[in-house]
């Protein structure tokens, strides 16, 4: 296999290790393989090229080749980053011979590359670069999260490229592409386009320049009542943000009932309706009220980039300094609080009525409050029910005073 890959000066590169275990099989010794597996910090994996992958990085030099593999990525990594072990496939690692010091947990590779995960590794190598800018952090810094990778130790480069080209077969499932074909999301896009007639939604993996679908119904169930999702449980609360699969899931599972008739074979009919026209009529409305809060003024001066230790940017400021965007991790539970405003004027139509009392610089003191009690973390406040729950009480109080108010009018009348 010499002549597939040519001269080359061979290079060099150290990793340190949380654990590593000797995998190699019978068969592999017999070809002069070793296989190792090992855990190792978010920063380590950035140390490797990847030359010997079929496929680079694909959304580096064009964002428009960002596909749902990019976002499941980056949403693991942006609101649940303890789990990315666990749901990412991992790294396949190919190198031509290893070393191995387990008193000092350190490998060196020589022609090290990675041959599979170079699309994970450019979301992590993006989101490190957002979160922690030039000054990327040092070995000593504890690691965001734990990575799994696979190490192939062949001395033989060509058979190197081969087991590249093996391991790079995988198709991931289209979910929006399905919901799209099977007419799911036609009355969604005809209802924001009433509204917001320049917002084209995604209905294929492929499609560019367009709003994420997935967003919209993330924010529009931000908005849903408990009255209408039927639970007001913590997972309820934090579903829009945690899960945003399970959110497009839901409403394909909806559009699929919403026809039935209520009776043992479709249980639950009824309720889909009732969640199904509710995403429909509020999603321009949502999209709105989450970019409403996301560029609020009221975020300047209260001193949330200075205050960011870990978990990505709090928010981004333009040159002059000011506020421009804020983390999903603090808006999401403010605009989940909203609920608190939505009524249904007449049935199937609803709206977000903000009383006069209402002070939205109120509403972001406090959210700024609760971003301080989870250490400045936005993904963690993100991840808190207790800070969603906290949240809805300036709110929720405002609303009962107006209904107790609308009551005493009536009373008056009669």
């Amino acid at each position: 296999m010499a002549n597939a890959v040519g001269s080359h000066t061979p290079s060099s590169v150290q990793l340190s290790y949380q654990l590593l275990r000797n995998t190699t099989s019978p068969d592999e010794t017999l070809t002069g393989v070793k296989s190792f597996v090992g855990n190792l910090s978010a920063f380590e994996i950035l140390k490797l090229d990847t030359r010997e992958n079929l496929r680079a990085y694909l959304a580096e030099y064009n964002p428009k080749k960002r596909n749902r593999v990019h976002d499941a990525i980056r949403g693991t990594i942006q609101t649940e980053p303890q789990r990315f072990i666990t749901r990412n496939s991992g790294f396949v690692v190919g190198a031509t011979h290893i070393e191995v010091d387990d008193n000092k947990k350190l490998i060196r590779l020589t022609d090290p590359s990675i041959l599979n995960g170079a699309q994970s590794q450019g979301e992590i190598r993006k989101w490190v670069q957002e979160t922690y800018g030039d000054q990327l952090p040092n070995g000593s810094e504890d690691p965001p999260f734990y990575v799994r990778a696979e190490f192939i130790v062949d001395p033989d480069l060509g058979e190197v490229v081969e087991t590249a080209i093996a391991r790079n077969t995988a198709t991931p499932v289209k979910s929006i592409s399905q919901a799209g074909a099977r007419g799911h999301l036609d009355e969604l896009e005809a209802s924001i386009k009433k509204v917001r007639p320049e917002i084209q939604i995604r209905k294929k993996e492929t499609d560019e320049n367009v709003y994420d679908t997935r967003k919209i119904l993330q924010y529009t169930r931000l908005l849903m009542p408990s009255a209408i999702s039927g639970s007001e449980s913590a997972a309820e609360k934090l579903r829009p943000y945690k899960n945003p699969e399970q959110c497009l899931t839901d409403f394909s599972e909806w559009y699929e009932l919403k026809d039935k008739v209520e009776d043992p074979v479709y249980p639950g009919a009824e309720a889909a309706r009732r969640k199904y026209q509710f995403t429909i009529e509020m999603a321009p409305y949502a999209i709105a009220e989450y970019e409403y809060w996301e560029r609020h003024e009221g975020w300047n001066g209260h001193h949330v980039w200075e205050e960011t230790k870990k978990g990505g940017r709090a928010c981004r400021r333009d040159k002059a300094g000011k506020i421009v965007w804020v983390s999903p991790g603090l808006v999401f539970p403010l605009v989940g609080a909203m609920s608190e405003f939505v009524v249904e004027k007449a049935p199937s139509k609803w709206v977000v009525s903000k009383p006069d009392l209402f002070k939205p610089t109120e509403m972001i003191a406090k959210a700024v409050t609760q971003f301080r009690s989870v250490d400045s973390d936005p993904m963690q406040m993100g991840r808190s029910a207790g800070a969603y729950d906290a949240l809805r009480i300036y709110p929720g109080t405002i609303a009962e005073v107006m209904r107790d108010m609308e009551e005493s009018k009536e009373k008056v009348k009669v």
